[in-house]
């Protein structure tokens, strides 16, 4: 019996790494496949995020820049899609750009999954009771990196005199009332680098002392933790868990929970290869074979 276990964990001990690669490609994939929604503990930032939303007063404009690119998109189309959720089930106005050139295409993307998969003129009315150019709007791009916040600020007509689809921001109703910084309550920025939320700090919290609620890839937060520190973020949200984290708090488990799920997973699956490791380690000791 005793020469079977040294023989089952020098096998262990020196087992093909394909199959650690196989059962890591395994437990990654199936909570992407099939979401467990394991519990994740909110952290007070993604509170503060969410409560401020909760707490605008019906009416309230918020402004919605998706400012990465297609690359941002597995940390950062999370947000993308949680917080649009959010705030088209709140009574506030909402108009959405991007200050990246793909951001646009991003928000596209993320406007027809909440629409169902239809246009979201429509398919965001019937499934939120958001009418187009009453209550929200989608200006697309707005070019020039910081120069173009700086002017959307002064100016959002002539910054973007025409939506996404082409049509003339004069003929929506609710853009009569929404023409500088100084009429919107809130800016969310969902942004991978720059230009990003240092930038709209200068622009639109300097000037206009505009709140922001910043979502970053995780890899970009340390260098807005003194922005944060300073009050000139609302809150600021990390990575994919951020992401994770407002989706338990509105409700709506997606990619964010499902990558949550499969970082929990991986991370299991190292603890269990690192107990069996030490294990094996102080058996093989015990027997002599190891010194």
């Amino acid at each position: 019996m005793g020469e079977n276990e040294v023989t089952i964990w020098e096998k262990l001990e020196n087992v093909d790494r394909r199959i650690i690669y196989l059962l890591l490609w395994i437990v990654v994939l199936a909570p992407l496949i099939s979401p467990l929604n394991l519990p994740v503990s909110i952290s007070e930032e993604t509170k503060i995020a969410y409560q401020y939303i909760e707490n605008l007063p019906p009416g309230s404009v918020v402004v919605v820049s998706l400012d990465h690119s297609f690359a941002g998109m597995p940390e950062l189309y999370p947000h993308d899609v949680a917080f649009l959720h959010h705030l088209f089930s709140k009574p506030v106005k909402i108009v959405i750009i991007a200050i990246w050139q793909e951001g646009s295409l991003v928000a596209d993307v993320a406007l027809k999954e909440l629409a169902g998969g239809e246009d979201p003129r429509t398919g965001i009315e019937k499934i939120y009771g958001k009418k187009y150019g009453e209550d929200w709007v989608f200006l697309g791009w707005v070019p020039g990196g910081e120069t173009g916040m700086r002017v959307l600020g002064q100016d959002m007509h002539t910054a973007v005199p025409a939506d996404f689809w082409g049509t003339p921001i004069t003929e929506f109703p609710m853009m009569a009332d929404i023409k500088t910084g100084e009429d919107v309550d809130l800016l969310v920025t969902i942004e991978s680098g720059t230009p990003g939320a240092p930038e709209w700090i200068r622009q639109w919290w300097s000037v206009y002392r505009t709140p922001i609620i910043c979502a970053i890839v995780a890899v970009g937060a340390p260098e807005l933790v003194p922005a944060r520190q300073a009050g000139q973020l609302v809150a600021l949200l990390p990575g994919v868990r951020a992401a994770a984290e407002y989706e338990q708090l509105i409700k709506r488990p997606g990619l964010g929970t499902s990558q949550a799920d499969a970082l929990s997973t991986s991370h299991i699956l190292v603890i269990i290869f690192v107990i069996i490791g030490n294990i094996g380690y102080f058996s093989l000791k015990a027997k002599g074979v190891r010194k």
